[in-house]
């Protein structure tokens, strides 16, 4: 932040951390020690600027994953929620293609200085004994990952203990959140 922007109250956004996120290839196995496969879904939201540059770094973006999405055979939809961010939504069996689209989709935001617009990666997994799905979120503001697990696919409430639970056993295979104030839930997630 320089002079003029702390004397005239301005704060610029925190850039996004990307590099930490490839921590999740390894992490996968110990998921799946623990019961929870990927479901082959993922998503990136992001905050879409309203400027001309914006537009013309999101088409560029949308041109690079046409071409990748048809050579990895991943489908991708992009759609807008309730709350006006958008989401890449990715479906693929193939969990290297998913990670794969994700850091390209947000490395392009980046090499074109919207990097700040990048909110959150969400990838989905599931366990046969639960009805509910464990939605693993990065946080590319702070570089770090943590648990949202609803009670099941209905309910608002969140499953504080198996949360706490995957935080300690996989503490040191992914950069988690510490502070859990920080583990916001996104509900009614597209993923």
């Amino acid at each position: 932040m320089g002079f003029f922007d702390a004397l005239f109250g301005r704060n610029k956004p925190p850039k996004a951390q990307i590099d930490p996120f490839f921590a999740l290839s390894t992490a996968l196995v110990s998921f799946a020690e623990l019961g929870w496969e990927s479901s082959g879904r993922c998503g990136l939201a992001l905050k879409p600027a309203t400027s001309i540059y914006f537009q013309t770094a999101a088409e560029e973006l949308r041109d690079l994953l046409q071409l990748s999405v048809t050579e990895t055979k991943t489908k991708l939809e992009i759609r807008d929620d309730e709350y006006h961010y958008r989401w890449l939504l990715f479906t693929d069996p193939d969990f290297d293609d998913l990670l794969g689209l994700i850091y390209m989709s947000a490395q392009t935001l980046k090499e074109s200085g919207y990097d700040t617009q990048l909110l959150a990666a969400v990838f989905r997994f599931e366990q046969q004994s639960k009805s509910a799905p464990f939605y693993l979120i990065y946080n590319y503001k702070r570089g770090t990952f943590y648990p949202f697990l609803p009670i099941d696919r209905k309910s608002e409430q969140r499953n504080n203990h198996e949360e706490q639970r995957l935080f300690t056993m996989l503490e040191k295979e992914l950069p988690w959140e510490k502070d859990i104030s920080l583990w916001y839930p996104i509900r009614g997630c597209p993923v």
